[in-house]
């Protein structure tokens, strides 16, 4: 990476940082007002976001694209009544799960519901063996691209786009993929296939 890129990242990289002190100050005080209230320790508090970010790996410069660990990975994080603090759970987490379990703390049954994910209360709760839940998640994007080239890099033609800074492009029409992430006692991987006019059929 150039020098300029590194610099821009560095500073990208510092902004976000500084950004999450806003953030660590809005959960404080929500923190605070419901203990306050005397009602922290009945209530669930999801923190969560979007998919990841990368900021320089693999002389990417920043975005969220790709289908690297470090890009399709959410953070979550949940407190609340019967949870033990401190632990974390290896077991694959989707966000079609947060609906289900939002129900499941309301007492309602999640098996009247037609909703894909499931409730990982019983995972938070540790009521749950990595032998009863699921093991693979599907992880996929279409990607993006221009029929024209982009005026900033001209030189590399259409059906790229985000290219930016050094003419670095981020995404294009054949960054559209599938996988299949796994994550079991017995294995730790991800398989992918490329929807493009490059791959072949066997």
């Amino acid at each position: 990476m150039t020098n300029s890129s590194v610099q821009f990242l560095d500073n990208t990289f510092r902004k976000r940082w500084q950004t999450l002190l806003s953030v660590d100050d809005l959960v404080e005080k929500i923190v605070k007002k419901l203990e306050v209230r005397g009602e922290l320790e009945n209530t669930y508090i999801f923190f969560t976001s979007d998919n990841g970010y990368h900021t320089g790996q693999f002389s990417l410069p920043l975005d969220k694209r790709q289908l690297y660990e470090f890009d399709i990975r959410v953070p979550l994080m949940v407190r609340g009544p019967n949870i033990k603090p401190n632990q974390t759970s290896q077991m694959p987490v989707a966000n079609v799960d947060l609906g289900p379990t939002i129900l499941d703390i309301a007492g309602y049954n999640v098996n009247k519901t037609q909703m894909d994910g499931m409730s990982f209360l019983p995972i938070m709760q540790g009521k749950m063996n990595s032998s009863s839940w699921r093991t693979d998640i599907l992880v996929e994007y279409e990607g993006e691209g221009r029929n024209v080239s982009d005026p900033a890099c001209p030189l590399l033609g259409p059906g790229v786009s985000e290219c930016f800074p050094d003419c670095v492009c981020e995404d294009s029409y054949n960054n559209t993929y599938a996988c299949v992430r796994t994550i079991a006692p017995s294995a730790n991987l991800q398989y992918c296939e490329f929807d493009d006019d490059e791959v072949q059929i066997l």
